[in-house]
């Protein structure tokens, strides 16, 4: 795929950064989201002195980092002068603790548990649970509709935590649930190098279900994406009920910040 004629494609920057905007998707009234305001992607760490400028250049006015704390630990995003910042950990278990995707991390996930991504559910679970009740989501929807942007949303890699907020924000907007998962899915693009490298960092033996596991894993599911959609309209029935229910925004205010947003 030619990711430069892609909607949301932002010339030079890194592809496995897997950073795009939501600017260009069209809405389900003919609209479409106005460009240079909705940024996603990975953390803004290691950047190149070119791609340094190009985040200046955006003029950020927040910056949502949804790593946990061990994932950000020492590993800082660049930051343009006067961007606000919040670090806010975008999945949680149950109990309540951040979902930490630190190698070390996972290791420990696993050997609590080696049958724990095993049954596909793992992270489809954990997508859906990001969209009720969650802090991280709360703050950045509080933000656009506030007027603060630009806004940039971001995990480690740019696709678990961050579809799902790019998810949140699109809804807002209006977002057709075609060009959502279009986006989405593009994570799959810019992040093929990485998931076509996933046999050569595994030992020679690995089986090949393993091998597609992890390669998944560096990926994105639309599945996982659906579960969350499904979620939402089980629990609300509607867009318009969601957003009301678990960030305060009635029917007049969403439709205030399309107009704001759209054109």
């Amino acid at each position: 795929m030619d990711l430069t004629k892609t909607v949301g494609y932002v010339p030079g920057f890194a592809t496995e950064l897997n950073l795009r905007e939501l600017g260009g998707l069209p809405t389900n009234d003919g609209r479409t989201v106005r460009r240079g305001l909705f940024y996603r992607g990975s953390s803004l760490v290691g950047l190149s002195a070119q791609e340094r400028t190009l985040v200046d250049a955006m003029g950020l006015r927040f910056v949502l980092d949804l790593r946990a704390a061990g994932e950000a630990s020492g590993k800082a995003d660049y930051l343009a002068e006067g961007t606000d910042y919040q670090r806010i950990g975008g999945m949680r278990f149950e109990d309540g603790s951040e979902v930490d995707f630190s190698p070390e991390a996972i290791a420990k996930f696993e050997q609590m548990d080696p049958k724990l991504f095993e049954d596909g559910t793992f992270m489809e679970r954990l997508y859906v649970n990001m969209a009720f009740g969650n802090p991280a989501l709360q703050t950045l929807v509080e933000h656009v509709a506030s007027g603060e942007v630009p806004v940039y949303f971001h995990c480690t890699a740019g696709k678990d935590r961050t579809g799902v907020s790019a998810l949140v924000v699109n809804l807002l907007l209006g977002v057709t649930h075609e060009a959502i998962m279009e986006d989405f899915l593009l994570t799959n693009e810019y992040r093929r190098s990485i998931i076509e490298a996933v046999a050569d960092n595994l030992p020679p033996d690995t089986p090949p279900e393993i091998i597609e596991r992890w390669q998944k894993a560096n990926g994105v599911n639309e599945s996982d994406l659906l579960a969350v959609i499904d979620a939402i309209d089980e629990r609300y029935g509607s867009v318009e009920a969601y957003f009301e229910g678990e960030y305060g925004i009635d029917g007049q205010t969403l439709d205030a910040l399309r107009d704001r947003y759209l054109e």
